[in-house]
């Protein structure tokens, strides 16, 4: 039996490589070949898989320990990691019949997709004709299937939010992912056009919000019960506090060969730089606490997991962490001096990917910090993720 621990061990043990390919990845623009292979072979993507597909169903703490290490090996890697692991959850939000066709013969699903809903949506028998452009579709150089939202419109009707699960030879992936950080994510834009989706894999979306979807209540174990949003902040959390320890320990070794240009004098030697060296190592073990207790509380099962004033809380806890994991890092950048930004260094790498994903819209603190005001303020709230 495949255990957390072994997971673990197995990520450990391949971070050296995935290390030594970073770069390679980014000139990519994504995950490569060897790399999933590893990940298939590592167990890694059946970590959240119901046992009743073959999977391991460890829980999210075996999740997020294995993504953190991969992210402060290479963020891009760990980012696309995440989803890849979390498709084996979010693919549960659909039929029992749309299950086992995205599961098959494997213990794992190759999966991508995006939370903004695309408008081109219409009720037609037996299901529905889709048709849009989505972005943001992390790991998509990979996926053979893809979740995308839409948003059905009827007359007399309120906007119903739904989710769609479309097999990879029916969608177009355009080839546009040119960005500063996180280059080897591969998320690109996806587009579907007048694509008949049947009524068996498409599901509402709401009641996921809540951890209320039909298709997760198919299984027994907690853990599908999630609502949503707490899980999404599962999967990306990892990558964000493993990011932050993957800086900290390139500051070390920047700290350790770095000499000045002009004095020749040894930065290791310095009060300045032996403060912030131990200021970012510090925060970085703050950051991993500040995570294993996350991911405990989205373990814990609470009754009040669905509640709206939880969710948001969660939300609000992952733009502060993110904001904390940021902060630290771009204080780093402040002592590292200019050789730490040529492309073959390690630290520019860390910096860059983390201030790219730290704009993520889920974890957008002015956002999350307005919806969790006005709730404990018995206001009304207009965030469609809440």
């Amino acid at each position: 039996m495949v255990t957390k621990q072994d997971l673990i061990a197995r990520a450990e043990e391949l971070a050296p490589g995935i290390a030594a390919r970073a770069a390679e990845t980014d000139v990519n623009r994504a995950i490569l070949d060897e790399t999933v292979r590893d990940f298939i072979d590592a167990g890694f993507l059946a970590t959240l898989a119901p046992k009743a597909y073959g999977g391991l169903e460890l829980g999210l703490d075996a999740f997020a320990e294995v993504v953190r290490r991969i992210s402060a090996a290479s963020p891009s890697v760990g980012w696309v990691a995440a989803f890849l692991m979390g498709a084996a959850w979010r693919s549960l939000t659909f039929s029992r019949e749309a299950q086992e066709e995205i599961y098959g013969s494997r213990n794992y699903v190759l999966g991508a997709g995006t939370a903004a809903p695309i408008r081109g949506v219409r009720r037609t028998d037996g299901g529905y004709v889709i048709s849009g452009r989505t972005s943001w579709n992390s790991g998509s150089s990979h996926a053979e299937w893809f979740t995308i939202n839409g948003l059905l419109i009827e007359e007399g009707a309120p906007p119903n939010l739904l989710v769609f699960a479309l097999p990879r030879a029916d969608v177009t992936i355009v080839d546009n992912w040119h960005i500063m950080g996180m280059q080897g994510t591969a998320s690109n834009d996806l587009v579907v056009e007048e694509l008949f989706v049947p009524t068996y894999r498409a599901a509402d979306f709401m009641p996921a919000l809540a951890g209320r979807s039909a298709g997760h209540a198919l299984h027994d174990n907690p853990m599908y019960h999630l609502p949503f949003l707490p899980f999404a902040m599962n999967e990306v959390l990892p990558v964000i506090v493993g990011t932050h320890r993957g800086a900290a320990d390139a500051l070390v070794d920047r700290t350790r060969a770095r000499q000045g240009t002009i004095s020749g004098a040894h930065a290791s030697d310095k009060v300045a730089a032996q403060i912030r060296l131990a200021r970012g190592l510090s925060r970085a073990q703050a950051a991993e606490v500040l995570l294993e207790s996350f991911v405990a509380r989205n373990m814990a099962a609470r009754p009040d997991a669905g509640e709206v004033i939880n969710r948001s809380e969660m939300k609000m806890t992952a733009a502060l962490m993110t904001e904390f994991c940021l902060d630290s890092v771009n204080d780093m950048a402040r002592g590292v001096g200019g050789d730490a930004f040529r492309a073959e260094a390690a630290f520019q790498r860390y910096f860059r990917d983390l201030n790219v994903v730290a704009r993520h819209a889920f974890l957008d603190l002015e956002t999350a910090g307005e919806t969790y005001g006005k709730l404990t303020l018995d206001l009304p709230i207009n965030d469609p993720l809440i």
